[in-house]
């Protein structure tokens, strides 16, 4: 008897050992594509990283004191825009656009001399510009 439960005994080892192997080289296989999607993963969040850099650096120069200034000054004349006095104003411009001859309007630049109307404009821009440059020092002056 001895013998035959030894031999049981055997038979239920080796069946243990080999769900123990079974289940080590599942384990290690497991293991071992863990591994290779990590490495896979750093691999490409390496490329993501190089990509990112430049787009990391310029955002690392922005001026966050500047740009928090300007979205005040935004909201504050966001603030006091009259929105129903802006929607009359566009239909009102609507209205007139709506009121112009086109056709007219093509007859007539087809006439105009194209070169003096160029140098009209030049002097107008230019006069526009004089304007603008004595508003800033007139306002230098007054402190505004």
């Amino acid at each position: 008897m001895s013998e035959q439960n030894f031999d049981q005994q055997m038979k239920k080892l080796r069946r243990d050992l080999a769900f123990t192997r079974g289940v080590c080289i599942i384990t290690s296989i497991l293991t071992l594509l863990l591994i290779c999607g990590g490495g896979y993963l750093f691999m490409r969040m390496q490329g993501v990283l190089e990509n990112a850099q430049p787009i990391l650096e310029q955002v690392a120069e922005v001026d966050i004191e500047n740009v928090n200034e300007t979205l005040w000054q935004i909201r504050t004349t966001l603030e006091n825009v009259d929105l129903d006095h802006v929607v009359e104003t566009m239909e009102q411009a609507v209205e007139t656009l709506e009121e112009v001859d086109i056709d007219a309007l093509n007859s007539a630049i087809e006439g105009l001399d194209t070169t003096e109307l160029s140098e009209a404009l030049t002097n107008l821009n230019d006069a526009v510009e004089s304007l603008q440059r004595m508003e800033d020092s007139i306002g230098s002056v007054f402190g505004r």
